[in-house]
């Protein structure tokens, strides 16, 4: 096993190319296959070497360092990148552009991805410089961030010609202007030059100042009303101080009364009522018994903040917080005002009390189109067989579930007591349409990109190329990127073709090799490896994400450290875990001892590895064990809930896949008890 250290020196390594810390040849070995007959290997290396130098460039003094490009390379899909990126590499360092050359590109490549970083960057410098007229010209609304939008308006009253009409200037103002966000320092300068004309009016200040309260920005509202007169706006201002101090102005507006309470914004009752209730759900509730008490009979509050609708926010957050006071505050609130969260949660805290033949009421009582989901058809089942162990029905609705794919499906065949196949549907394929779509200039770059390590380039050429493409074209254009081995590529295709069932073009099993040690190696299976793999990083052994984890099962380069030292293995440097022979066997061992902190219940696994363990600990059972499909249901992270069950089905799927048969789910699914849940580092 070789040693993995930060330091790692490759002995093949170009100069510029050990800063980088990076060997090209592993990059080109962590890639996909290549056909023997691969005419563009040779001029892909070459691209890769020299846009790896101009990332690594350490001075602009370096800049001579990224060679001289061969006129392979000029002929090369991928050159335009290039070019682009040494026009940017002085930006970095703030030396002069080459304005006419930069120009010149962007004149020729318009609104390819390939020019879009250099443009921004330019247009920040034209910016800095006071190119107003340059800036105007090469200025791209489409791709412009809120300051690019505000140095449109700096160069625009700039280069204002005397006697032009004011009107259009005023209108671009008000379009960046008028929103509740608060906007970047280079917004100031246009905006004073705006109040001086008297642009922006004592009345347009409320009307933003309310665009700000309604996004919960009290410092902006506040600063706005400043010149707004002492005796106007008064509901905006209540308004501003009930965001800022919640409690006491709630109290306050209860000790006024009906008059006070009918005075103020519905639309802040609401925001302050349900920010209070996902925060203190139990207070909340307290509190506003008092307020609805104060309120009289009939409310004069007005929607969406009649008591029935403020009772609805605080029973979802009582529930979000599975507080013992969920159903008895969910009963309190009126039929009328449950909407299609409240008809959800309301079942699930029913579920997680307990209360079968509630939840079952509770189902009966939902919209049909929300009825007919398979998670809710699930549920109706649950019910009815808890009520009667033989019903019928319930057995109907679980084998009607069974023969589907998905995660609930798992779960009918499960309480069935059987084990599950997934039922593939494969696509069309279509090799003349295929070689058709893999002749476009944007699919070649998006393939060159994808086996040059530029996986975020690719995404932006492959989503440009969808754009266009018909339902038969994103199966097809799927397809071709599976034969790239670009999975982000294909699902993003397949997803947008509404393609979920075609199991061989999903669900494919790369560094079978790795996968398979890391599991001997730690114990856990190889198809909850792949499982977690898919989920993180669509297989992508290069992936980062903006937290920095690493590689394909996502590792925090601290944890993938502290695994290593507990396991004995060698301690990993950044670099190391872009190897899918490194970053799976770390990734195993650590999920490996998450499952022995969590007595070896995946689905606690899983919510820890998604969202940390201490709102693991927090969703933990008080008492009595839990099933795990009740667990799963209540776990109040939208994205937490849905990641364990996409894993859950994964796993399954992969296992079929792997051995062929069909897959009990029992060890997937042990009941939540709660010595099984326990606090601890980072899970990633």
């Amino acid at each position: 096993m070789r040693p993995m250290n930060t330091k790692r020196v490759h002995p093949k390594l170009s100069p510029i190319a050990r800063v980088l810390g990076l060997s090209l040849g592993w990059l080109l070995a962590s890639m996909p296959a290549l056909a023997q007959d691969d005419r563009d290997a040779a001029v892909r290396a070459e691209f890769m070497q020299q846009i790896d130098a101009l990332d690594a460039m350490p001075s602009p003094q370096a800049g001579s360092a990224t060679g001289v490009a061969s006129e392979a390379l000029r002929q090369y899909v991928l050159y335009p990148y290039l070019e682009a990126q040494r026009l940017r590499a002085p930006l970095r360092f703030g030396l002069p552009a080459d304005d006419a050359a930069i120009a010149a590109l962007l004149l020729r490549d318009g609104d390819a991805p390939s020019a879009r970083d250099l443009r921004r960057d330019w247009l920040r410098d034209l910016a800095r410089r006071r190119s107003s007229a340059l800036f105007l010209q090469h200025y791209s609304e489409p791709r412009a961030d809120a300051g690019l939008r505000c140095e449109r308006l700096n160069a625009l009253f700039a280069t204002q010609a005397a006697g032009t009409p004011d009107e259009p200037l005023r209108k671009a103002v008000l379009d960046v202007w008028m929103t509740g966000a608060q906007l970047p320092d280079a917004c100031v300068a246009a905006f004073d030059q705006a109040r001086t004309r008297g642009w922006l009016t004592p009345t347009l200040n409320q009307q933003r100042a309310r665009l700000a309260l309604e996004a919960g920005n009290a410092d902006l509202a506040e600063f706005l009303l400043r010149s707004v007169p002492a005796d106007a706006a008064p509901t905006l201002r209540a308004w501003a101080a009930l965001l800022r101090n919640p409690e006491r102005e709630l109290d306050a507006l209860t000790a006024a009364g009906p008059a006070a309470l009918a005075a103020q914004a519905p639309e802040a009752l609401a925001a302050v009522i349900s920010k209070l209730g996902r925060r203190d759900p139990a207070g909340t509730a307290t509190r506003l018994d008092r307020l609805v008490a104060a309120c009289g009979t009939p409310c004069p509050l007005a929607s969406p903040a009649t008591p029935g609708e403020l009772r609805r926010e605080v029973a979802l957050g009582a529930a979000w917080s599975r507080l013992p006071i969920t159903v008895a505050a969910f009963k309190q609130v009126d039929e009328a005002v449950v909407d299609e969260r409240a008809h959800e949660w309301r079942v699930r805290a029913a579920l997680w009390a307990g209360d079968w033949t509630l939840a079952q009421r509770w189902l009966a009582a939902m919209p049909p189109a929300l009825a007919e989901q398979p998670r809710w058809r699930y549920w109706r089942a649950r019910a009815e067989a808890r009520q009667d162990a033989g019903n019928a029905l319930s057995r109907s609705l679980y084998q009607a579930l069974a023969a589907e794919n998905g995660f609930y499906s798992v779960l009918a065949a499960h309480q069935l007591g059987q084990p599950y196949a997934p039922t593939p549907i494969a696509a069309a394929r279509d090799a003349t349409l295929q070689q058709q779509l893999a002749s476009r200039p944007g699919m070649q770059r998006a393939r060159e990109l994808w086996r040059a390590g530029r996986n975020a380039w690719s995404s932006l050429e492959w989503g440009e190329e969808l754009k266009s493409l018909s339902r038969d074209e994103l199966i097809q254009a799927a397809r071709l990127a599976q034969t790239w081995g670009a999975q982000a590529q294909t699902v993003t295709a397949a997803s947008k073709a509404q393609v979920f069932d075609d199991f061989e073009l999903l669900y494919p099993r790369p560094f079978e090799r790795d996968v398979d040690a890391a599991a001997r190696l730690s114990g856990v299976p190889s198809n909850w490896i792949y499982a977690v793999m898919r989920q993180e990083s669509l297989y992508d052994p290069r992936a980062r994400s903006r937290a920095d984890a690493l590689g394909l099962l996502q590792m925090l380069l601290g944890t993938a450290r502290d695994t290593a030292r507990r396991q004995q293995q060698p301690l990993p440097g950044a670099d190391d875990l872009f190897d899918p022979s490194i970053n799976t066997r770390l990734g195993a061992l650590h999920l490996r001892e998450l499952l022995q902190r969590y007595d070896q219940r995946f689905v606690l696994v899983l919510g820890a590895y998604n969202a940390g363990p201490k709102p693991v600990a927090r969703w933990q059972p008080s008492a009595a064990a839990l099933d795990a499909d009740v667990w799963i249901e209540n776990v109040p992270y939208n994205e937490t809930r849905s990641y364990i069950q996409r894993v859950i089905w994964h796993s399954v799927v992969f296992g079929w896949r792997g051995d062929g048969q069909p897959q009990r789910a029992g060890a997937l699914l042990k009941p939540i008890t709660p010595a099984a849940v326990a606090s601890g580092a980072d899970a990633r």
